[in-house]
């Protein structure tokens, strides 16, 4: 299975290692991957899907006061159901779409400029048929359903399918 790089002009996004899937944080286990980019960036699909829900994903609406308040898009594809969070989206619930098409734009999510990046993709990928995303609390096992994006998302930096 092949997925397109979600940043189009930002092929040089990365992440860190509080940015990667699973690593322990101050609130909870990490859920996805953050690729670190300039707010404003252009998030397009990595695979055709439809868009299953657009949530609140960070902010006091979220339930997390400590961020600023950005929205989640949920896209159901074959690979399961692609979380684009901390982003304004660019698409609605029931939206059909292909490879490669806008779904929003990366917004700022941390409230103080710390010397590291701001604003970032959190990427994440779930099991088909989630229509929610899920807190990781710490100390708690992986829910049931959460995947690991992180072997696609090379993949897709590469050109190449996953393995």
């Amino acid at each position: 299975m092949t997925w397109r790089w979600p940043l189009p002009e930002h092929s040089d996004a990365r992440s860190d290692d509080a940015g990667a899937f699973g690593a322990a944080r101050r609130h909870d286990v990490h859920t996805g991957v953050d690729l670190h980019c300039p707010e404003d960036a252009l998030v397009t699909s990595v695979e055709p899907g439809v868009v299953v829900a657009v949530e609140d994903f960070t902010g006091p609406d979220a339930g997390s006061p400590w961020w600023l308040p950005t929205k989640a898009v949920l896209v159901e594809g074959d690979s399961g159901v692609v979380v684009y969070g901390e982003v304004t989206p660019l698409l609605a619930e029931g939206s059909r779409i292909g490879v490669g098409i806008p779904v929003g734009y990366v917004r700022r999510v941390l409230r103080n400029d710390k010397g590291r990046p701001t604003a970032m993709l959190h990427l994440e990928l779930m099991a088909p048929g989630a229509r929610t995303t899920l807190w990781w609390r710490l100390g708690a096992d992986r829910p049931a359903g959460l995947l690991d994006p992180t072997a696609m998302l090379a993949a897709a930096r590469e050109g190449r399918d996953a393995e």
